[in-house]
């Protein structure tokens, strides 16, 4: 039960992917797994290869992998979020060595503009932090110290080289000292989800696309029986196939917790085309269920706001 959401999700991606390209139902389904086996299997070798090298590394490179990672859909959003934040900490060491370029070109020509430019620079760095603050409360200590060292400079504005460079070195050592707590999170997220986790995510995504592949038939049928003046194939792509999913599960799996499994299809739709989507899929769904889903248990539906009606587009 408790990784549920993400076969749902894993199996919606296999189906939509299978509906759009045309391709061999097996042939995507394997390709898909292995894809996503590997996409993990990258965070682990990224993220090993930055610890390695914190002491010397190219802060760009590495900044476009993890931004390529971070962009990855179908790896955990949890996971999204620790890789979007190491990219984060990289550009801003990024944007600290452009500070200290620009201050070091007002120091050689006292030119006050450069200056200007810098503080802009300082209070850029300073903002993203404090976003990066408001979305991790367990580094919020560490990412403060960070915010206090950047009101520092810009209070005590180094006037000369050597405080500028003790600037530098303070503030790469305290955001390495964050990013390697983060690479840390991110290597063991992704360890034990593919060492551990991964065989009961597949057990049950199989189970939803077995149930669809057998009876493709049945299921599209069943869905026109509940579309008011429209058909399977003028619905978006997206709509289409959480339907063809949902109805697998609800029809020919059966759920012993239905009120969770329909949020999950309520949160995708919302997540991939918006709540007008959300709530036709929920209304179609719920009049599935409620004359031909297996029903292993009196279901506790939270109420929602139905509706039969498709989003436009």
């Amino acid at each position: 039960m408790r990784f549920r959401k993400y076969s749902r999700k894993h199996a919606f991606n296999i189906i939509y992917q299978w509906d759009i390209t045309g391709e061999d139902f097996s042939k995507v389904r394997n390709e898909y797994w292995k894809t996503l086996e590997r996409s993990y299997s990258n965070v682990i070798e990224v993220s090993d290869s930055l610890l390695s090298q914190l002491d010397n590394f190219n802060e760009e490179v590495f900044a476009k992998k993890f931004e390529a990672l971070a962009d990855e859909e179908i790896l955990a959003d949890k996971l999204r979020k620790e890789l979007y934040a190491i990219f984060t900490l990289l550009k801003q060491l990024e944007e600290f060595d452009k500070f200290y370029l620009t201050v070091t070109e007002y120091l050689s020509e006292k030119n006050k503009k450069r200056k200007l430019k810098a503080i802009e620079l300082l209070t850029e760095i300073k903002n993203t932090f404090e976003q990066l603050k408001k979305l991790d409360k367990d580094n919020a200590t560490l990412l403060e110290d960070i915010i206090n060292l950047l009101d520092q400079i810009k209070e005590n504005f180094p006037e000369d080289f050597d405080s500028l460079k003790r600037y530098k070195e303070e503030f790469q050592q305290k955001v390495k000292e964050v990013l390697k707590i983060y690479l840390q999170r991110a290597k063991e997220f992704s360890q034990k989800r593919l060492n551990q986790d991964m065989g009961e995510i597949k057990e049950y995504a199989n189970r939803l696309l077995d149930a669809f592949e057998q009876h493709q038939i049945e299921i599209d049928s069943i869905i026109e029986e509940y579309l008011k003046d429209w058909t399977l194939d003028r619905l978006g792509s997206i709509e289409r196939n959480l339907l063809r999913l949902g109805t697998a599960e609800f029809v020919f799996v059966g759920v012993q917790d239905p009120g969770r499994a329909f949020n999950d299809y309520i949160d995708f739709a919302k997540a991939f085309v918006g709540k007008k989507a959300a709530k036709f899929v929920n209304g179609v769904l719920s009049a599935i269920y409620r004359d031909k889903g297996k029903k292993p248990q009196e279901p506790q539906l939270e109420e929602k706001e139905t509706s039969n009606t498709p989003a436009e587009g």
